[in-house]
């Protein structure tokens, strides 16, 4: 057995002909998913962390590892004889209380980080969020610096426990541990909705939006997050202990949707609610909420939060990493529609 100290003096040049396995929690999710495409194409070996009844058929190079991330033991098991960890697997249901979030989000995290000590991993790469880092007015430029989202006004029970796995991964960074951070933005890709159709709501033939049209939307495309987790896994000494943003692009949030609409061949029109007036609503709600010791189920600097127009930015992943991202956006967006388009209709 290693430590961090120890682990450390041997930073990963993994070539693609070295005898490599990376553990890959979240395997069977939307990202995980991507990670195993990745690490796989990258010529690795993958060990494929998923929960009971996610189980499916991997290709040859993938071993799949039932079990569950809340107990020690197995997760003991899981990194055993690996050499590099990949952290994808998250709590990210809007409901649920604050400790099934942290139970899984940053307990989980916390026994995989002390698992891997153990067993002398050589790179563990943490996917934490946007959504930890503070956006303190409109107009902002977020960079890797940025300090973090102020935890009493974290974005519900997910952000919160993001921030905290995000701040316990650079703890152990600090302690010795090759641990790199990375935070993408609207994940999608094929297989999942586009972000904006899945954060606003039809009402006959309008789709509303809480949102402004030129809200620049920090787009992360999934194998383009998957790719950066190839590059932190092989990075050098220079990316220890660091968290990098991983966006795309930022596209405007109108002519997402028009683009969006027009793929799909969809006939309704967008209604943008005045942000002013759901604020004061959430302003007044919370009043109400706080009198009845009750969470409100959305706060005033949620909404304020969620339409400031910031710029994320992603330099640091580009020259630290050699990660590229990708931009051609329209090109990747067909590729969603076509995938949404041939699922089968219920």
């Amino acid at each position: 057995m290693i430590g961090w100290a120890d682990a450390t003096l041997h930073y990963p040049r993994f070539g693609g002909s070295c005898s490599v396995k990376v553990l890959v929690t979240g395997a069977a999710g939307f990202l995980g998913s991507a990670l195993v495409e990745a690490i796989r194409g990258r010529g690795w070996e993958v060990r494929a962390f998923v929960r009971p009844g996610r189980q499916r058929s991997w290709p040859e190079g993938v071993e799949e590892f039932v079990g569950d991330l809340c107990e020690e033991s197995c997760v003991r098991d899981a990194v055993a004889g690996t050499q590099a960890v990949v952290h994808a697997a998250a709590r990210v249901s809007t409901t649920g209380t604050w400790e099934e979030f942290a139970t899984v989000n940053v307990r989980a995290t916390m026994d995989l980080l002390q698992a891997a000590r153990q067993a002398g991993v050589q790179r563990f790469v943490h996917v934490s969020s946007l959504s930890v880092v503070a956006v303190p007015r409109d107009g902002y430029t977020v960079t890797d610096e940025s300090p973090y989202e102020d935890e009493s006004r974290a974005r519900g029970h997910y952000s919160r426990s993001k921030l905290a796995a995000d701040r316990l991964a650079l703890w152990e960074a600090r302690q010795g541990a090759p641990v790199v951070v990375l935070r993408p933005g609207l994940l999608w890709g094929p297989g999942r909705r586009p972000p904006l159709a899945r954060q606003s709501f039809l009402w006959k033939s309008y789709r509303c939006l809480l949102a402004r049209p030129d809200y620049p939307l920090p787009l992360s495309h999934v194998r383009s997050v998957a790719q950066a987790a190839v590059c932190a896994v092989e990075s050098g000494p220079e990316a220890v202990g660091r968290a990098f943003t991983v966006v795309d692009v930022h596209v405007p949030q109108q002519a997402w949707l028009e683009a969006y609409r027009e793929a799909m061949g969809e006939r309704w029109r967008p209604v943008y609610l005045p942000v002013r007036l759901v604020e004061l609503a959430a302003r007044t709600a919370e009043v109400g909420f706080r009198i009845l010791r009750r969470r409100p189920p959305v706060t005033a600097h949620q909404v304020a939060r969620a339409t400031y127009r910031a710029w994320y930015d992603c330099r640091s992943a580009q020259t630290v990493l050699g990660w590229q991202p990708r931009t051609d956006w329209r090109r990747d967006l067909q590729e969603v529609v076509e995938s949404l388009k041939s699922e089968p209709r219920g």
